[in-house]
């Protein structure tokens, strides 16, 4: 494992120090400690004869060089150092400074005194290293017997510490035998069998694509009138789905850097599914089952959530490990710049420490929404805490007629007011703690009264509306009608709702181009009225709403504008627009099948791939290179990303149920 980050370079420069202390043992096998002060080369050579005048270096296995900032080991071929994290044996690089840890991942840089006294030491090796015996050919040298009794120093590290130390430096001749066999090798012969290898693999990349190019299977009927086929068959091998991430224990042993970085990714995941003391019990689990598996209908549900059921659900609905780990790093990136009275702010989120940081109902619901998303509420999870407080700052600034648009009144106003009400229901819904009742059903009339007369809502209430504003309030609507909370609303504002989305679908008709003869009621605008043309944010928004207001997975509408955005608008990194992303996965989950497959697959990686690894920032998302990242910010697109990432249980599929397997108790 560890002996993989050895360079040749220093293996050649130890070999002829230390290589026969392996083979070499006597009295003196024991394991030497040499106290050493961090002082110059000069001062260490003096006091390690004075302090052991009778000591042969190269007679003993295991050297512990003791110095005033750590302990250090000569073992073998090996220099090695005790993890402080972690105290598993971390392999000393000379030449880059550093120390790494193969267990945990630590990096520990060297100061120069520790290298002068390791180096002062194995120059003393060096000089008192006798001739090493050649073997004559027909003769056979036997290496003294070991020492039984050999004790390693009572300061050295236990717990298993010697054990791994030696598996770390035993594992050594496989890897001399290939080097000294490609040493007998001429350069020329090698690179002529690497442009060879690499020609072959040019050539069946170049014929696998010629031959397999895209299809598309075609109805056998002819006929003139227009016929809307009722499922989608993506028949690209480019889209083959594949797992991308298998389980750890399933790999091979010499992947070991991938392994790696899956046992860290699965230990990220797991963090946010426990609770070792949760304020408040979680629903009976058969309950959870029974509503996961029921049949679905237009309204939300927020069973999936429940850690106990999520990694199977993650499982059958194409998340991975990778997936749930990237959603517990933005977690942790959200929780540490939450502000001290447990808001977000939008664009100061850099001053959280500050403790009169003042924080914005935008930022602070856009972050809740993640949280509550997988699960974490007040009541429960490693992030309590961080929701508690979110929650209380928006209930104690909401204003006595509902208004959630905190700090916030521009004209972003409103998109605060319906994230921050769909926050406060879903907090109702998972816990049913009846104290988010009153300031839930206030935010909810307020959205009543601030619908326009044609059934919009825009940037103040009363104004004509646009369709990205109305995807909020109606999702917020709709939060508040899913967990049976109590909350009465009022019909007609639902069908107010469906005859906006009427005035803004695109009425123009087209025979050229992805958007030839769709069905009226495929594609939306932002503005009806305005001449503008259909896009994929405000289309997919749109049908999502549909979906939620009563249309049906087989209408011709919904099935022509998921082919639309399927093959012409798959997410790429080229053009980033997680706003679109966002209402686009739920879209496509909801409708599943193939197309499903094939975004989520673009829609992850692209995801995960672009979350920041390291720094300060690490677990969120850049907004550079976004669609609105300049306006929103790094929590906008943090926060919507994780969202995104989460659409495996945030909401169940409304036209399918999910098959759990029975619980164990169940089978027996």
């Amino acid at each position: 494992m560890a002996n993989k980050n050895f360079e040749f370079e220093f293996e050649r420069s130890l070999e002829q120090r230390l290589s026969l202390t392996d083979d070499v043992a006597d009295a003196h096998n024991s394991a030497h400690v040499a106290t050493v002060p961090l002082r110059n080369r000069t001062d260490i050579l003096k006091h390690l004869e004075e302090e052991s005048p009778d000591f042969d270096v190269a007679n003993t296995r295991r050297h512990l060089i003791k110095t005033e900032n750590g302990n250090f080991w000569i073992s073998g071929n090996s220099i090695l150092c005790e993890c402080p994290d972690c105290q598993a044996p971390m392999t000393v690089r000379i030449w880059l400074r550093l120390a790494d840890c193969w267990r945990c991942g630590t990096s520990t840089r060297l100061t120069q005194e520790q290298i002068d006294a390791i180096e002062a030491f194995t120059e003393n090796v060096v000089e008192t290293t006798p001739a090493i015996p050649v073997a004559q050919p027909g003769t056979h040298i036997q290496s003294p017997p070991a020492d039984t009794n050999n004790q390693y120093d009572e300061d050295a590290p236990t717990d298993g510490f010697i054990e791994e130390l030696d598996q770390l430096t035993q594992q050594r001749t496989s890897a001399r035998v290939i080097r000294k066999g490609l040493a007998g090798i001429p350069a020329w012969l090698i690179s002529f069998l690497l442009h060879l290898l690499l020609i072959l693999l040019l050539a069946l990349f170049v014929f696998s694509h010629t031959n397999n190019p895209p299809t598309i299977t075609l109805s056998s009927f002819v006929g003139t009138e227009k016929s809307i086929g009722g499922e989608i068959r993506m028949q690209n091998p480019d889209h083959e789905i594949f797992d991308d991430l298998p389980m750890a224990n399933d790999m091979e042993i010499d992947k070991e850097e991938l392994r790696q970085v899956i046992q860290k990714a699965q230990e990220d995941a797991k963090e946010i599914l426990e609770d070792e003391q949760p304020m408040a019990q979680l629903p009976e689990i058969n309950e959870v089952r029974k509503n996961v598996t029921t049949d679905r209908d237009q309204l939300m549900s927020f069973a999936a959530r429940d850690p106990r059921v999520r990694s199977e659900i993650v499982r059958k609905e194409g998340g991975t490990t990778l997936t749930e780990a990237s959603v517990s790093r933005g977690l942790r990136w959200l929780a540490q710049v939450q502000n001290y009275d447990g808001s977000w702010s939008l664009s100061d989120y850099d001053q959280s420490h500050r403790k009169d940081n003042e924080g914005d109902a935008a930022a602070t619901s856009l972050a809740l929404l993640p949280f509550l998303g997988a699960g974490q509420t007040h009541e429960f999870g490693i992030y309590r805490r961080v929701v508690a407080r979110g929650l209380t700052w928006l209930i104690e600034n909401q204003k006595s007629d509902g208004d959630l648009r905190i700090n916030f009144p521009g004209q972003a106003g409103m998109y605060a007011h319906g994230q921050a009400t769909i926050v406060l229901c879903e907090a109702l819904a998972m816990t049913g703690d009846q104290r988010f009742k009153a300031p839930a059903e206030k935010a909810i009339r307020f959205i009543e009264k601030a619908q326009n007369r044609r059934g919009g809502w825009r940037y103040t209430p009363g104004q004509s509306g646009d369709t990205s504003m109305l995807g909020w309030q109606l999702m917020a609507l709709q939060s508040a009608r899913a967990g049976n909370l109590g909350i009465e609303i009022d019909n007609a504002t639902f069908e107010l709702a469906d005859y906006y989305l009427d005035q803004a679908i695109d009425r123009k008709r087209r025979t050229t181009g992805s958007m030839k003869n769709m069905p009226l009621g495929s594609l939306y605008v932002y503005r009806p009225g305005e001449g503008e043309s259909p896009t994929p944010s405000m289309t997919a928004e749109a049908i999502l709403c549909r979906m939620y207001l009563g249309w049906q997975r087989n209408d011709p509408r919904v099935i022509e504008a998921v082919r639309w955005l399927i093959e012409h608008n798959l997410p790429t990194t080229r053009n980033r627009n997680i706003y679109y992303w966002y209402y686009a996965t739920q879209v496509m989950h909801h409708f599943g099948g193939p197309v499903w497959d094939v975004w989520n697959k673009r829609m992850r990686e692209i995801l995960v791939g672009g979350q920041t690894q390291k720094g300060r920032f690490a677990g969120s998302w850049s907004p550079q290179g976004y669609q609105w990242g300049r306006h929103g910010g790094r929590i906008y697109v943090t926060s919507l990303s994780i969202c995104t990432l989460e659409v495996y249980y945030r909401h169940l599929p409304i036209f399918k149920q999910i098959d759990l397997d029975q619980p164990v108790s169940a089978r027996r």
